[in-house]
């Protein structure tokens, strides 16, 4: 859990990051982004800015939802004995990247985005069908 925030949190050291750590640094104060509240705003303006796959707006789509993956594929296996209900993992991804974004927001250490809570909830959906799919075939 600490290696995903970490990874999320500090994914592309933009300037913001680097910004927001020299004035922390400094002892000045940092500049928080307003939070972006509206779903899918981002994941449309960056789909029209795709150009190809190398481009930093796939990137950036692609790393919220492949970095949830894991834990859609590990939680279940956490609890011994039994699985537990996939609603409770989802549910538990989704409060897991609101946990992530807020902290972005509180910090200053990046943009607090609906659209990677919705990013990341496809990356633990994703997670969860592969578990189902070997939890099925008993390769797990």
């Amino acid at each position: 859990m600490f290696i995903l925030i970490a990874v999320i949190v500090m994914k592309f050291p933009t300037g913001l990051v680097v910004g927001t750590i020299q004035k922390w640094k400094a002892g000045e104060d940092v500049v928080r982004m307003s939070p972006q509240l509206l779903p899918l705003k981002t994941i449309v303006d960056y789909v029209k800015n795709v150009q190809s796959v190398h481009d930093w707006f796939f990137k950036n789509l692609a790393c919220n939802i492949v970095m949830f993956i894991p834990y859609g594929f590990l939680a279940p296996m956490l609890k011994r004995g039994s699985t537990p209900p996939m609603t409770c993992v989802i549910v538990s991804g989704i409060l897991l990247s609101c946990f992530i974004e807020i902290f972005q927001y509180v910090t200053a250490l990046g943009l607090c985005d609906i659209d990677d809570v919705i990013l990341n909830t496809v990356g633990v959906l994703l997670g969860v069908i592969v578990y189902k799919i070997l939890y099925r075939r008993k390769i797990t």
